[in-house]
């Protein structure tokens, strides 16, 4: 008894922090974010089988998509600053329901700027692409790269790893596209091009409306080649 009452007291604390890092992670850290998503889909339901734009801050702040994208209907659900598990754990909220034709992923820096491993990033992405495909078979999927930006630089070995794991999965798929935008938002040596990010010097991260601007430039044939050989999925 004296035994139990011990392994209670040291493991009760520790059973405690499980629950609260639970409770902060997935869908519940971004809880306001998501229900103002779903309140705006009942207000103003979007259109099914569009391009939709899934993943964390670098898809919030790609507000030129619209634009960039004509003649397709864009569904931007960016939001926060969102690890692959949180775009992982809200699709049932903010991506299966509009049955995307195509979907533009843009996620993953911040799990790995976070200490998260090349190998279980790429993992969560696996399963989105899974679930994505599991209701929606014909729908393509353009998966961007981790951008080495200055604000990553302590993590960059972990990055040019998640980008080769990406881009060899992305080869073995069907409609499944990897696009590196590190070709365009810096240099050939590595260093970041400024006037296309969004914050400066160390604190660089996010591509500013130039850096969309360029990005599109490589994304908008294959979002194209991706639209062409996808089908309409069943609402």
């Amino acid at each position: 008894m004296k035994l139990l009452t011990y392994l209670l007291i040291f493991i009760a604390p520790w059973l405690g922090a499980q629950e609260t890092a639970v409770k902060v992670s997935g869908k519940d850290r971004y809880a306001a974010d998501i229900a103002k998503f779903v309140e705006q889909d009942k207000a103003n339901p979007p259109p099914q089988n569009a391009l939709l734009i899934s993943g964390s801050s670098s898809a919030r702040y790609w507000v030129s998509a619209p634009d960039d994208f004509k003649p397709y209907p864009v569904i931007n659900r960016g939001f926060g600053g969102s690890k692959s598990t949180e775009v992982l754990s809200t699709m049932d909220q903010i991506a299966l329901p509009y049955h995307p034709r195509v979907v533009i992923y843009f996620a993953g820096t911040n799990d790995l700027g976070g200490g998260s491993s090349a190998e279980a990033v790429v993992e969560n992405i696996r399963q989105y692409v899974e679930r994505m495909r599991k209701e929606n078979p014909k729908t393509g999927i353009v998966i961007m790269a981790g951008l080495k930006s200055p604000k990553r630089k302590p993590h960059w070995a972990e990055f040019d790893k998640f980008n080769d794991l990406l881009q060899k999965y992305c080869a073995t798929g069907k409609n499944l596209y990897f696009v590196d935008h590190n070709k365009v938002m810096n240099t050939a040596t590595g260093e970041a091009i400024a006037s296309l990010y969004r914050e400066e010097g160390d604190s660089a991260m996010h591509a500013n409306p130039k850096g969309y601007a360029e990005i599109v430039k490589l994304v908008r044939p294959v979002v194209d080649k991706a639209w062409k050989v996808s089908e309409p999925s069943a609402k």
